[in-house]
């Protein structure tokens, strides 16, 4: 029989549990640099979210010029996220009963191998379309990993003082990621194509699993007992049910997730009917975001005190969403760096406060499990991709994108109303 989640009143207490002690006056973002467990885990962040970029980027580009279908690109990124909705839940249940550091390194191997497979395939011209489908899914399902497994890791390794700093940092460097990511995808893809831009990710993923090995972590102990996948999931439901605040957070990445995150699909898209430029400046495009977002996210390393997560999330979604509307609306390309290095800020605000907020509020015992459930939410991405596809297909890519994040904007507003709390 599984065992009762704690009740969401005593979320703040719980919320420290399984983290080392952090002496007075190393609680802020430069005692993280020097902490060595939290340096590796931060590292393996930056490669994978690197990775995660490079391929989106090179295989939009490839897809694109292949098929000159707008559908297929979105498919691509749908099958890459598909994983964390199917899987996210199960993921949370199982780092609550297996060291989680061995799920790091099995999810780290299956991505090196993935990418091994599809550059030797792609270099000996034998790679397919649904190959690279395959590959985005599997990869995916790695991915899927990161909330419940790696990030969990990082809170619990770095303590609630350090909370707040530690989740702003590594969205920080993640968001780094779409600086490095992006532009390193499309100078790659114009220099090697596609088998070698999935040979250096393999690599790369090779790298990650070795300092994943080198990782010095002790899971806390729980009380053994038998195993209940379907409810221990529907525990993490019921704490959910009793917690409006948390309800109401994971709503807002779902509304995210499905109507502006999409738009990263559709940057080859937009870059080539509207902008008409190549593969480069189209990463310069996802760059500039990145840039933005690492700044922003750096800021709030600084000022991300536990009261400020709630307000930060809400006003940096609301503005990731307007930007991405402006970004719809232009022709000049000069103007849409502009507008998507302001959206970087936006993104700041949503993704540091994301996981800190699941992260600080979860009893230790359920703890992965919340974290599963929010990659579930974030899973809803593919809808949202497949949705912006469609109407690319029949309206365009800026069009489309007015369409989803009109669609977003109305949707943040009705939930801000039905949930009130998001507001304090």
């Amino acid at each position: 029989m599984s065992e009762p989640p704690a009740d969401p009143s005593t979320q703040g207490r719980a919320a420290g549990g399984g983290a080392r002690r952090v002496t007075r006056g190393s609680t802020g973002p430069l005692s993280l640099i020097v902490d060595t467990e939290f340096q590796k885990l931060w590292i393996i962040g930056v490669l994978m979210g690197a990775m995660r970029w490079l391929e989106l980027l090179a295989i939009g580009v490839w897809i694109y010029a292949e098929t000159n279908s707008a559908v297929l690109v979105a498919l691509m990124a749908v099958l890459r996220m598909l994983p964390m909705a199917l899987f996210g839940a199960v993921t949370g249940v199982v780092a609550d009963r297996i060291d989680r550091k061995h799920l790091l390194v099995a999810s780290l191997s299956l991505m090196a191998v993935t990418a091994g497979v599809l550059a030797l395939l792609a270099i000996t011209g034998r790679l397919e379309i649904w190959h690279v489908g395959l590959g985005a899914f599997l990869s995916g399902l790695g991915w899927s990993t990161d909330f419940p497994v790696r990030r969990t890791i990082l809170g619990e390794s770095v303590g609630r003082e350090r909370l707040g700093p530690a989740m702003s940092m590594d969205s920080a460097s993640n968001n780094a990621t779409r600086v490095i990511g992006p532009l390193a995808g499309g100078a790659l893809f114009a220099a090697v194509g596609l088998g070698g831009t999935y040979a250096v990710a393999g690599a790369i993923y090779l790298v990650a699993v070795g300092v994943a090995l080198s990782v010095r972590y002790q899971q806390p102990e729980r009380e053994p007992r038998p195993f209940a996948l379907f409810a221990e999931i529907r525990d993490g439901f019921s704490y959910l049910r009793r917690s409006r605040p948390l309800l109401g957070h994971l709503g807002i990445t779902v509304i995210v997730n499905m109507f502006a995150f999409p738009y990263a699909a559709m940057v080859p898209v937009v870059g080539r009917e509207t902008f008409q430029v190549d593969p480069v400046r189209v990463g310069l495009l996802l760059t500039v975001e990145g840039a933005g977002a690492f700044a922003g996210a750096m800021v709030i390393a600084f000022m991300a005190a536990p009261e400020r997560f709630r307000p930060i999330y809400l006003w940096g979604s609301t503005l990731f969403i307007i930007c991405i509307l402006a970004f719809s609306l232009t022709a000049s390309y000069g103007l849409a760096l502009a507008v998507l290095a302001v959206s970087g800020f936006g993104i700041a605000g949503f993704s540091s406060m994301q996981s800190a907020i699941m992260f600080g509020e979860a009893p230790p015992e359920i703890r992965s499990r919340l974290m599963g459930l929010l990659s579930v939410c974030i899973g809803a991405g593919p809808l949202g991709v497949l949705h912006v596809g469609w109407l690319a297909d029949w309206l365009g890519g800026s069009v489309a994108l007015t369409v989803i994040t009109i669609e977003g904007l109305v949707a943040l507003v009705v939930l801000v109303i039905a949930v009130p709390e998001l507001r304090r």
